[in-house]
């Protein structure tokens, strides 16, 4: 490993929970017993079947997350993130150096602390060291790719289910739920959730026109 790769980066606060808690309160119902549920007559709507597809990923993508997590505590808890503990006469106090990058920004401004380079880099390596051994024991970045492949699949279907055309008024509820879901945390910026509200509004429409035609046709 190359002295300035030498950290580890600590993973973002997942919005994993934070889907699953909005999804549990969608309807004032739990996840389990979602209003969404489809029945067997539904099973041909588009929408409805990529919904059922998308609720199989988001279970599958929040239970890797919480592993993983649990693995990073454990990691954090024994191992600690790798760092370095600099105590020098330029500095007021001891300071912790996760990497050589936050040193060398150090050392720009207290050039004397360059002749230390050396040593906090091997205290660095030795600690990643036992890091990367007890990762790999444990299976922590192998539970981090387990869930990043599944979150993209899960991001691949939802884009799924709102390109479907819902041939229901439950295909439609599916897709709101997921927006609802997804949405909750605002994590998509301020353009989000837009163009899947156009979309369902367009969905809206249109069942609105087929439910006109069956009722004229009743009436004829």
């Amino acid at each position: 490993m190359a002295d300035s790769e030498i950290s580890t980066s600590l993973s973002r606060p997942s919005r994993r929970d934070v889907l699953s808690a909005a999804l549990m309160t969608v309807g004032g119902t739990s996840f389990n017993s979602s209003p969404v549920a489809p029945p067997d007559d539904d099973a041909t709507d588009a929408a409805v079947l990529a919904w059922k597809a998308w609720r199989a990923a988001h279970r599958r993508t929040l239970a890797l997350c919480r592993k993983q997590q649990a693995l990073e505590s454990e990691l954090a808890r024994t191992i600690g993130f790798p760092q370095a503990v600099l105590a020098t006469a330029e500095l007021p106090s001891p300071m912790r150096i996760n990497s050589l990058r936050q040193f060398d920004e150090l050392a720009a401004d207290l050039p004397s602390l360059c002749t230390g380079r050396a040593e906090v880099a091997a205290v660095l390596r030795a600690h990643q060291q036992r890091w990367d051994d007890a990762d790999r024991a444990i299976g922590y970045t192998a539970t981090r790719q387990k869930e990043a492949a599944a979150s993209a699949d899960e991001e691949r279907l939802i884009a799924m289910l709102f390109a479907a055309d819902a041939s229901s008024l439950l295909g439609l509820s599916a897709k709101l739920d997921v927006l609802i879901a997804v949405g909750a945390d605002g994590a998509e910026g301020g353009h989000f959730p837009w163009p899947e509200l156009r979309r369902v509004r367009r969905d809206v429409a249109r069942l609105m026109q087929l439910q006109r035609h069956d009722e004229v046709g009743l009436t004829a």
